[in-house]
Protein backbone atom coordinates (compact mmCIF):
# COMPACT_ATOMS: atom_id res chain seq x y z
CA UNK A 1 0.00 0.00 0.00
CA UNK A 2 1.34 3.43 -0.84
CA UNK A 3 2.17 5.99 1.83
CA UNK A 4 -0.95 7.98 0.95
CA UNK A 5 -3.14 4.88 1.37
CA UNK A 6 -1.66 4.08 4.79
CA UNK A 7 -2.28 7.64 5.95
CA UNK A 8 -5.91 7.47 4.81
CA UNK A 9 -6.35 4.11 6.54
CA UNK A 10 -4.98 5.45 9.85
CA UNK A 11 -7.21 8.53 9.59
CA UNK A 12 -10.31 6.43 9.07
CA UNK A 13 -9.65 4.39 12.22
CA UNK A 14 -9.60 7.47 14.46
CA UNK A 15 -12.90 8.17 16.37
CA UNK A 16 -14.89 11.16 15.14
CA UNK A 17 -14.57 14.53 16.95
CA UNK A 18 -11.34 13.49 18.59
CA UNK A 19 -13.18 11.12 21.04
CA UNK A 20 -11.42 8.04 22.31
CA UNK A 21 -12.29 5.13 24.56
CA UNK A 22 -11.11 4.74 28.19
CA UNK A 23 -7.97 2.77 28.76
CA UNK A 24 -7.88 -0.06 31.31
CA UNK A 25 -5.91 2.11 33.75
CA UNK A 26 -8.43 4.95 33.49
CA UNK A 27 -11.32 2.51 34.00
CA UNK A 28 -9.70 1.08 37.14
CA UNK A 29 -9.12 4.60 38.53
CA UNK A 30 -12.74 5.58 37.85
CA UNK A 31 -14.05 2.45 39.59
CA UNK A 32 -11.75 3.08 42.59
CA UNK A 33 -12.94 6.68 42.96
CA UNK A 34 -16.58 5.56 42.71
CA UNK A 35 -15.99 2.91 45.37
CA UNK A 36 -14.43 5.47 47.72
CA UNK A 37 -17.31 7.92 47.24
CA UNK A 38 -19.84 5.14 47.80
CA UNK A 39 -18.01 4.06 50.96
CA UNK A 40 -18.28 7.61 52.29
CA UNK A 41 -21.91 8.17 51.30
CA UNK A 42 -23.41 4.92 52.62
CA UNK A 43 -22.35 5.43 56.29
CA UNK A 44 -23.52 9.05 56.13
CA UNK A 45 -26.95 7.97 54.87
CA UNK A 46 -27.10 5.24 57.51
CA UNK A 47 -26.24 7.71 60.29
CA UNK A 48 -28.92 10.11 59.08
CA UNK A 49 -31.47 7.32 59.15
CA UNK A 50 -30.52 6.31 62.72
CA UNK A 51 -30.74 9.95 63.80
CA UNK A 52 -34.18 10.26 62.22
CA UNK A 53 -35.49 7.18 64.06
CA UNK A 54 -34.20 8.39 67.44
CA UNK A 55 -35.29 12.00 66.87
CA UNK A 56 -38.86 11.17 65.78
CA UNK A 57 -40.19 10.48 69.34
CA UNK A 58 -38.62 13.70 70.60
CA UNK A 59 -40.26 15.74 67.84
CA UNK A 60 -43.61 14.06 68.47
CA UNK A 61 -43.46 14.66 72.21
CA UNK A 62 -42.60 18.32 71.68
CA UNK A 63 -45.57 18.69 69.33
CA UNK A 64 -47.91 17.00 71.82
CA UNK A 65 -46.65 19.12 74.70
CA UNK A 66 -47.23 22.35 72.79
CA UNK A 67 -50.75 21.34 71.80
CA UNK A 68 -51.94 20.14 75.22
CA UNK A 69 -50.48 23.25 76.83
CA UNK A 70 -52.39 25.52 74.45
CA UNK A 71 -55.58 23.53 75.01
CA UNK A 72 -55.17 23.67 78.78
CA UNK A 73 -54.76 27.45 78.69
CA UNK A 74 -57.55 28.17 76.20
CA UNK A 75 -60.11 25.85 77.84
CA UNK A 76 -58.91 26.43 81.42
CA UNK A 77 -58.82 22.67 81.98
CA UNK A 78 -55.82 20.46 82.70
CA UNK A 79 -54.51 18.26 79.88
CA UNK A 80 -51.96 15.47 79.94
CA UNK A 81 -49.42 13.39 78.06
CA UNK A 82 -49.27 9.72 79.05
CA UNK A 83 -46.17 7.56 78.75
CA UNK A 84 -45.97 3.76 78.60
CA UNK A 85 -43.93 1.07 76.86
CA UNK A 86 -45.87 1.60 73.61
CA UNK A 87 -45.24 5.34 73.29
CA UNK A 88 -47.09 8.58 74.09
CA UNK A 89 -50.77 9.54 74.37
CA UNK A 90 -52.31 12.99 74.78
CA UNK A 91 -55.76 13.77 76.12
CA UNK A 92 -57.71 15.88 78.58
CA UNK A 93 -56.84 15.18 82.21
CA UNK A 94 -59.70 13.39 84.00
CA UNK A 95 -58.62 11.26 86.95
CA UNK A 96 -55.61 12.04 89.16
CA UNK A 97 -55.07 8.36 89.92
CA UNK A 98 -56.14 6.87 86.60
CA UNK A 99 -54.06 4.40 84.66
CA UNK A 100 -54.09 2.63 81.32
CA UNK A 101 -57.74 1.74 81.80
CA UNK A 102 -58.52 5.45 81.50
CA UNK A 103 -57.52 5.34 77.84
CA UNK A 104 -59.40 2.13 77.24
CA UNK A 105 -62.54 3.86 78.53
CA UNK A 106 -61.79 6.93 76.43
CA UNK A 107 -61.42 4.86 73.28
CA UNK A 108 -64.68 3.08 74.05
CA UNK A 109 -66.45 6.44 74.42
CA UNK A 110 -64.97 7.61 71.12
CA UNK A 111 -66.26 4.47 69.39
CA UNK A 112 -69.70 5.09 70.88
CA UNK A 113 -69.67 8.70 69.68
CA UNK A 114 -68.63 7.63 66.19
CA UNK A 115 -71.44 5.08 66.09
CA UNK A 116 -73.97 7.67 67.29
CA UNK A 117 -72.76 10.18 64.69
CA UNK A 118 -73.14 7.55 61.97
CA UNK A 119 -76.71 6.86 63.08
CA UNK A 120 -77.57 10.58 63.16
CA UNK A 121 -76.05 11.11 59.71
CA UNK A 122 -77.96 8.17 58.26
CA UNK A 123 -81.21 9.38 59.85
CA UNK A 124 -80.76 12.91 58.55
CA UNK A 125 -80.15 11.49 55.08
CA UNK A 126 -83.63 9.92 55.33
CA UNK A 127 -85.15 13.21 56.50
CA UNK A 128 -85.42 12.25 60.18
CA UNK A 129 -84.55 14.99 62.68
CA UNK A 130 -82.40 13.47 65.45
CA UNK A 131 -81.34 16.74 67.11
CA UNK A 132 -82.53 17.62 70.59
CA UNK A 133 -83.12 21.02 72.21
CA UNK A 134 -80.45 23.59 71.35
CA UNK A 135 -79.37 23.96 74.97
CA UNK A 136 -78.93 20.22 75.38
CA UNK A 137 -76.96 20.00 72.11
CA UNK A 138 -74.64 22.80 73.26
CA UNK A 139 -73.91 21.09 76.58
CA UNK A 140 -73.31 17.80 74.83
CA UNK A 141 -70.88 19.40 72.37
CA UNK A 142 -68.91 20.98 75.20
CA UNK A 143 -68.56 17.62 76.95
CA UNK A 144 -67.69 15.77 73.76
CA UNK A 145 -65.11 18.33 72.65
CA UNK A 146 -62.67 17.16 75.30
CA UNK A 147 -63.46 13.47 74.85
CA UNK A 148 -62.78 13.63 71.14
CA UNK A 149 -59.23 14.87 71.65
CA UNK A 150 -56.98 11.82 71.73
CA UNK A 151 -53.59 11.56 70.10
CA UNK A 152 -51.35 8.51 70.17
CA UNK A 153 -47.78 7.91 69.05
CA UNK A 154 -46.35 4.39 68.89
CA UNK A 155 -42.61 3.91 69.12
CA UNK A 156 -40.78 2.26 66.27
CA UNK A 157 -39.25 -1.14 66.89
CA UNK A 158 -35.88 -0.94 68.62
CA UNK A 159 -36.44 2.49 70.17
CA UNK A 160 -36.00 2.75 73.95
CA UNK A 161 -36.67 5.72 76.18
CA UNK A 162 -36.35 6.86 79.78
CA UNK A 163 -38.01 9.68 81.75
CA UNK A 164 -36.95 11.74 84.73
CA UNK A 165 -39.34 14.10 86.49
CA UNK A 166 -38.14 16.70 88.98
CA UNK A 167 -38.76 14.46 92.04
CA UNK A 168 -37.21 11.30 90.56
CA UNK A 169 -33.86 10.22 91.96
CA UNK A 170 -33.03 8.16 88.87
CA UNK A 171 -34.11 7.62 85.29
CA UNK A 172 -37.29 5.59 84.71
CA UNK A 173 -37.03 2.92 82.02
CA UNK A 174 -40.38 3.22 80.25
CA UNK A 175 -39.82 0.09 78.17
CA UNK A 176 -40.04 -1.96 81.36
CA UNK A 177 -43.81 -1.42 81.63
CA UNK A 178 -43.99 1.76 83.72
CA UNK A 179 -46.88 4.20 83.29
CA UNK A 180 -46.41 7.91 83.92
CA UNK A 181 -48.36 11.08 83.15
CA UNK A 182 -47.24 14.64 82.43
CA UNK A 183 -49.97 17.11 83.41
CA UNK A 184 -50.37 20.63 82.01
CA UNK A 185 -52.31 23.04 84.20
CA UNK A 186 -54.68 25.80 82.95
CA UNK A 187 -51.89 28.28 83.72
CA UNK A 188 -49.73 26.54 81.10
CA UNK A 189 -47.27 25.24 83.66
CA UNK A 190 -46.12 21.63 83.77
CA UNK A 191 -43.76 19.48 85.78
CA UNK A 192 -40.09 19.69 84.71
CA UNK A 193 -39.28 16.69 82.54
CA UNK A 194 -36.25 15.10 80.92
CA UNK A 195 -36.41 12.35 78.32
CA UNK A 196 -33.71 10.11 76.87
CA UNK A 197 -34.36 8.33 73.58
CA UNK A 198 -31.99 5.73 72.22
CA UNK A 199 -31.98 3.50 69.17
CA UNK A 200 -29.24 1.70 67.29
CA UNK A 201 -26.29 4.10 67.12
CA UNK A 202 -28.23 7.24 68.11
CA UNK A 203 -29.06 9.01 71.38
CA UNK A 204 -31.03 12.13 72.31
CA UNK A 205 -31.61 13.75 75.70
CA UNK A 206 -34.08 16.62 76.00
CA UNK A 207 -35.08 18.77 78.99
CA UNK A 208 -38.39 20.64 78.79
CA UNK A 209 -38.99 24.00 80.45
CA UNK A 210 -41.79 23.84 83.07
CA UNK A 211 -43.21 27.27 82.18
CA UNK A 212 -43.32 27.07 78.38
CA UNK A 213 -42.86 23.37 77.49
CA UNK A 214 -40.09 24.49 75.16
CA UNK A 215 -36.81 22.59 74.88
CA UNK A 216 -34.54 23.94 77.61
CA UNK A 217 -31.47 21.77 76.99
CA UNK A 218 -30.54 19.16 74.44
CA UNK A 219 -27.63 16.83 73.83
CA UNK A 220 -27.21 14.04 71.31
CA UNK A 221 -24.78 11.79 69.47
CA UNK A 222 -25.02 9.61 66.39
CA UNK A 223 -22.50 6.99 65.36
Amino acid sequence: MSGIGKAISRQQTRPANGARGMTLVELIIAISVLSILTGIAVPAIDSAQRARVARAPVNQLYSMAREVRLRAMSEQRPYQVLFDNEGFKASRFYHPYGGREEFDELKMKLDQLDQRDAIIEASQARGIDMSGPQEVDLQREQVEEGIRFLKEYDLESGVEYKLRFWDDTDWIDMNSGEFRRWVFQPSGMCEPLKIQVQSEGAFFEIEFHPLTADVKRERSWVE
